[in-house]
């Protein structure tokens, strides 16, 4: 049996929460009582960190993902048209709890943005998988990580 050369999928960057005004009011009233208690204790820089962060909170929230192309080759990873070639990657693992849950992660050897999560969307985990294995070792006692369940709880 021949095996596979590569296997192409296209998934959103990340997954996408609708928003209500509900839950922009709340994110707004947590926001302005974190400055407002800041400037009374006249922490201004402190209060200024968080008008900016509430302002990246309101542009991201609001923001809709690429569709990316993700290809698994035997020289990498490819997204869209940059190749993540394998001997930057420590491991992966794969999170596959449906409907919820169902993502590809890899630990880079990067210093900054170490973790990678890509979606799969349709594609079948275990395919995915045995196509990795030949080039990758598998972290079996990974799980979601804290970032990720967090954002997934607050629906960002």
């Amino acid at each position: 049996m021949e095996k596979k050369r590569e296997i192409v999928w296209t998934a959103p960057e990340f997954v996408h929460y609708p928003k209500s005004r509900g839950w922009f009011l709340i994110l707004g009233i947590a926001g302005l009582a974190l400055i407002a208690y800041f400037l009374v204790q006249k922490d201004f820089l402190t209060s200024m960190m968080f008008v900016l962060l509430l302002a990246m909170a309101f542009l991201f929230a609001r923001a809709r993902p690429r569709q990316i192309t993700i290809t698994l080759t035997p020289r990498g990873v490819k997204l869209n048209d940059t190749l993540l070639a394998y001997q930057q990657i420590k491991t992966f693992w794969i999170v596959y709890e449906p409907p919820h849950i169902k993502t590809l992660n890899f630990e880079t050897s990067a210093y900054l943005n170490r973790f990678l999560t890509l979606q799969l969307e349709d594609m079948d985990p275990v395919q995915v998988r045995d196509f990795l294995l030949e080039y990758l070792s598998e972290d079996l006692d990974r799980q979601e990580r804290l970032p990720d369940k967090i954002s997934r709880t607050l629906k960002f």
